[in-house]
């Protein structure tokens, strides 16, 4: 049997919790994970490492997810890796719109039960040509 290549996903957010909660979580779906302290570590990563996806908190300390995004979304090197937004909040509809204008993917709130950030993950995924294999049971 073939081996599948592994889905790197960089997971940028400010809070270690998160990052060990979400890192986790996605680890044990077979996701090889690289992790990002804050916007300007995430966007160095991804013009280094080009992750298949990126989950990119909201709202970070001196580049938020916003404008982490715009750069990513800016370069060539970067700007087809999809971003699915993580958040705590409920946004606005402006802040929707702007979103879906930088390019970013979708967003999903960080309290969702995890079965549905997985899903958002996958159809993310999905859209951008990226076929999920899940890894045997062991």
């Amino acid at each position: 049997m073939p081996e599948t290549k592994k889905i790197h996903i960089l997971l940028a957010d400010d809070d270690p919790v998160m990052l060990q909660l979400f890192g986790g979580q996605l680890a044990a779906k077979g996701f090889e994970l690289l992790y990002a302290h804050d916007g300007a570590e995430c966007w160095e990563m991804a013009r280094r490492l080009n992750p298949e996806l990126i989950l990119l908190d909201y709202r970070m300390p001196s580049m938020d997810g916003i404008e982490t995004a715009t750069h990513l979304k800016g370069e060539d090197a970067t700007k087809n890796i999809p971003i699915l937004m993580l958040t705590n909040e409920d946004f606005w509809p402006d802040t929707v719109k702007s979103i879906k204008e930088i390019g970013i993917a979708g967003y999903i709130h960080k309290g969702k039960p995890f079965s549905e950030i997985f899903g958002r993950v996958k159809e993310v995924l999905k859209q951008a040509g990226i076929e999920y294999v899940e890894p045997p049971k062991s």
